[in-house]
C-alpha cells in the first residue's frame, strides 16, 4: 500500500512547491525538481489574460490545455504567429523560440518543463510582448483563426 511521504521526507528529496497569484490574476500550482524540471498547473480563474511573453535557451516544454480555450503565440521572423488551442491540444515550443499564451476565461493548462533546465533559463521577449499586449481576446482569436 502507498505511504504518505513526511514534508521531511519530501524536502530531503530536493522537490519543491511553489504556488502563486499572478498580477494578472492567473494562479500557478508548481511542483518543481532539484534539477529545475518540473510540472505547473496554471489556472485562470478571470476574463482573458496574457502571461509574459518569454523564452527558455535550454529547457524542453510541453503545455496541455486541461480547459480551454488557450491562444498560443510564437515570435518567428520579426512577427507573432498565434493559434488556437482547445481543450486537449497540446503546444511545445522550441527552445530559443519566445512564446506567450492568452488564456481564455476559465482555462487550466499543465505545463512541464524538462531536459536541460539551468537556473536563470528564462528570457524575456519584449519582441512579442510588443506584438501581443495590445491584442484583445477578440483581435487574437481572430489572428489565431479561432
Amino acid at each position: 500500500m502507498p505511504q504518505k511521504m513526511t514534508e521531511e521526507m519530501v524536502a530531503a528529496s530536493g522537490v519543491t512547491c511553489n504556488h502563486q497569484e499572478m498580477e494578472n490574476g492567473e494562479r500557478r500550482f508548481r511542483l518543481l525538481g532539484p534539477d529545475g524540471s518540473g510540472y505547473i498547473r496554471c489556472e485562470n480563474p478571470g476574463g482573458p489574460v496574457w502571461e509574459n511573453s518569454h523564452l527558455h535557451h535550454t529547457t524542453r516544454e510541453f503545455i496541455l490545455v486541461q480547459q480551454g480555450p488557450v491562444i498560443c503565440s510564437v515570435y518567428r521572423q520579426g512577427k507573432a504567429v498565434l493559434r488556437l488551442l482547445e481543450t486537449g491540444d497540446c503546444f511545445c515550443p522550441d527552445p530559443g523560440v519566445p512564446h506567450d499564451l492568452c488564456m481564455g476565461a476559465g482555462a487550466v493548462v499543465h505545463a512541464v518543463k524538462y531536459g536541460s533546465c539551468p537556473a536563470g533559463d528564462w528570457a524575456p521577449s519584449p519582441e512579442l510582448d510588443m506584438c501581443v499586449r495590445k491584442l484583445s481576446w477578440e483581435q487574437a482569436l481572430q489572428l489565431a483563426g479561432g
